[in-house]
């Protein structure tokens, strides 16, 4: 089969998830195209693998009068290529495919795979839907990469739609000794103390990933772990019964109350400082608003420290250093950096929305989008008690060891492929 992958500007997990699959499918011995912008290329090296060509087309993030050259390239990209299936990645890059396809003599089949919901306020929201309703009604195929995207297009009226998921790349295993290593590294550099325990998240500093709800969790906390004595009155529990947040309304898994850390009801003990990082790329004017809002918190050493790390390619080592791995973000299909974090074994605490929830099961704590007091409470329980850090770390590398890897998911994609390649030919 000739299969091509458009994309638009990525740099992270649509282009990671795409490079993948443009690999695999090639050393399967399909001719592959790779067709998106020349910096998702500089990022991802789609040009650089084996048995994969690369077009650039330069799709912006907006949608304009501009669009319709775009179309015009991309179709005589489409046509030089003879594909035989075109699959598009996301909502603009599938507008721009679905025009294109649309006027080529030899239609291949289209198929949209969407990550993310269309998010867009007023008019940019009234758009976004007609994308929507295009795209469910003339895709062959929608694949949604959570369960409440599938639903989504079905219920607008897409004839064929199917969970697909976007499997995280293989985890480097970081022997301790260089996790630890990475500890005191972060602590000289960031002037704190390697014993901390180190709270991470990874991903943009963008909207979506709602860091302002952590810089809230941070003003509940003192440096030393424990809760503001205002929210230690009002904060929730962790309990067997899997309930935990301000209303019931969170997902834990084991008993632990925070003045115990070791595992002893009524134990005390000196509790070691608290540090988050955030490690990604950031959107400037989002970065200097959380940034403001933490440094609004005050500056006394009652509040725990927050550093944002920047754009990383050692993710395997910070998810190896860190005791907690937190994801604050309203919605997500199927986020990479969790399934990362399953499979290295972290204690995770996450926000429901799309398929977070699915995703982790009973391998980590779910809090309510937006609750900063559950996050709070529950990051103060797991830093008070290591034991359950590690019973939750065990659940999640058992989660992780499920999860299909990129190849497994890449040979799935190919069986859909050939499928709707024999249906048409039927």
């Amino acid at each position: 089969m000739r299969i091509v992958y458009v994309i638009g500007t990525s740099t992270g997990g649509v282009g990671t998830h795409v490079r993948a699959l443009a690999r695999d499918v090639a050393a399967a011995g399909h001719e592959v195209g790779v067709i998106g912008p020349r910096a998702t290329d500089e990022h991802f090296g789609f040009s650089h693998l084996p048995g994969v060509r690369f077009a650039a087309l330069e799709m912006g993030t907006g949608i304009g009068p501009r669009d319709a050259a775009l179309v015009i390239r991309l179709r005589a990209l489409l046509d030089s290529f003879g594909a035989d299936i075109v699959h598009a990645h996301g909502f603009r890059a599938g507008l721009v495919t679905f025009l294109a396809t649309r006027s080529l003599p030899d239609r291949p089949l289209f198929i949209v795979s969407l990550h993310n919901q269309a998010g867009g306020q007023g008019l940019r929201g009234r758009v976004e839907s007609g994308i929507e309703i295009l795209l469910a009604k003339g895709a062959d195929l929608t694949l949604g990469a959570s369960a409440d995207l599938v639903e989504r297009a079905r219920s607008l009226g897409a004839s064929g739609a199917r969970f697909a998921p976007a499997a995280a790349p293989q985890v480097r295993r970081i022997p301790p000794e260089a996790a630890r290593r990475t500890r005191e590294e972060l602590a000289v550099e960031y002037d704190f103390d390697p014993d901390a325990v180190i709270v991470l998240s990874v991903g943009r500093v963008a909207p979506q990933k709602n860091y302002p709800m952590l810089v809230r969790a941070l003003g509940r906390l003192t440096a030393r772990h424990g809760l503001t004595p205002v929210d230690e009155a009002a904060g929730a529990e962790v309990n067997a019964a899997g309930t935990a947040g301000t209303a019931g309304t969170a997902r834990a898994h084991l008993t632990t109350s925070a003045d115990d850390t070791d595992g002893t009801a009524g134990a005390r003990h000196e509790r070691p400082e608290l540090v988050f990082l955030v490690a990604g790329a950031a959107d400037d004017a989002v970065l200097e608003e959380v940034r403001a809002q933490h440094r609004d918190l005050g500056t006394t050493s009652a509040v725990p420290e927050l550093h944002f790390l920047g754009p990383r390619d050692d993710v395997a080592e910070l998810l190896a250093a860190a005791d907690v791995y937190v994801l604050t973000s309203v919605w997500e299909a199927r986020a990479l950096v969790l399934q990362e974090a399953l499979i290295a074994g972290k204690a995770i605490v996450a926000t429901r929305g799309g398929g977070t929830e699915e995703l982790i099961g009973d391998a980590g704590v779910l809090i309510d989008s937006d609750d900063d007091l559950a996050l709070a409470t529950v990051v103060t329980k797991l830093a008070a008690d290591p034991a359950l850090r590690t019973e939750l770390g065990s659940r999640a590398a058992a989660a992780g060891a499920r999860l299909p890897d990129e190849t497994e998911v890449a040979e799935v994609l190919l069986g859909v492929y050939s499928e709707l390649k024999s249906a048409q030919v039927g």
